[in-house]
């Protein structure tokens, strides 16, 4: 009784009214979904980034009419933080993407290209009319891969400049590739911020999308949520010699083989004490660690103990 007074008191009897009323104006197509899995991102948050991603916009555009030989302009849309299975269970397969490594951040980032689009600029790069195939496997051929190529190459000094106010980037093409499943977005539980991209040529419009999962920006996102001042890229640790270091100092078992001798299961059974079963003295022995060969040598006997002297040059 007291809760429902409280929330008589909360809410009015209009109010409920209203909202109980259904609307005869609202139609089901009005309704619009709302997909869970893509955050936007607040301008708040990695202002710089918008930044950076609104200037490449300005400049890819020339450069990519350039390349074309015709008009075309490029528009930045939006930024979006998505789960990586999440985008990746949602690229389009088969893909058009490339994968580019940003020096010297560690990792790589991806440019998604709709298949569509790439198809149409291809038909106008040869002097067409931007009609794009209608068959989605015409954006795997050769052809349009290499286009993909030289696309991407064309952004590279647009890329440079856009990032220079925060940090000074290289961008390398490392390869393309066509099946999403095998694209390495990150951990099932990182994200990946995507840059969106509106591309308009010969009156039809297409997306490219810049990929850039959080591990990648994690060096500069100090800088990309800064006051747009420059900031040094943050090397990550070298691991590798500490790694290798750590390494040499581990103990590890290791033994020889000086001798195997095949016999019959019936000979098995039937030895004896006092039963011998003759070996041949091996001329070499080999070193294990584990069940793996490291090197050979020869046994011998040093200091009064057995020995097995390492042979040069016989490192397996």
């Amino acid at each position: 009784m007291m809760g429902e007074a409280a929330a008589r008191e909360a809410i009015s009897d209009e109010e409920v009214a209203a909202l109980l009323e259904k609307d005869g104006k609202e139609r089901a197509g009005d309704v619009r979904p709302y997909d869970f899995s893509v955050q936007r991102i607040n301008r708040t948050q990695l202002p710089l980034l918008e930044e950076i991603a609104g200037n490449f916009a300005e400049r890819a555009g020339p450069s990519l009419a350039g390349l074309l030989g015709r008009e075309a302009s490029m528009q930045f849309d939006s930024l979006e933080s998505v789960k990586s299975t999440d985008l990746q269970a949602s690229l389009p397969a088969p893909a058009s993407l490339a994968v580019v490594r940003l020096k010297p951040l560690t990792g790589h980032a991806y440019v998604s290209v709709e298949p569509a689009l790439l198809l149409t600029l291809l038909d106008g790069f040869f002097g067409g009319s931007g009609r794009a195939n209608a068959d989605p496997a015409a954006a795997v051929a050769p052809a349009a891969q290499r286009f993909l190529t030289l696309m991407v190459r064309s952004f590279a000094a647009d890329f440079a400049a856009a990032w220079l106010p925060v940090a000074p980037l290289e961008l390398e093409l490392v390869k393309q590739e066509t099946n999403p499943r095998l694209v390495q977005l990150g951990g099932q539980l990182e994200s990946v911020v995507v840059a969106r991209f509106t591309v308009e040529f010969a009156a039809r419009s297409g997306r490219i999308d810049w990929l850039f999962p959080d591990s990648l920006l994690a060096p500069i996102r100090d800088a990309l949520s800064g006051n747009g001042t420059a900031a040094p890229v943050r090397k990550q640790e070298a691991w590798a010699p500490m790694l290798t270091a750590a390494l040499q100092d581990a103990e590890i078992d290791t033994r020889a083989i000086l001798a195997q001798a095949q016999i019959s299961l019936r000979e098995l059974v039937s030895l004896a004490p006092g039963d011998i079963i003759p070996i041949e003295a091996p001329q070499q022995a080999t070193l294990l660690a584990g069940d793996v060969p490291v090197h050979r040598g020869r046994f011998g006997v040093s200091q009064g103990r057995n020995a097995l002297k390492i042979l040069p040059g016989a490192q397996t």
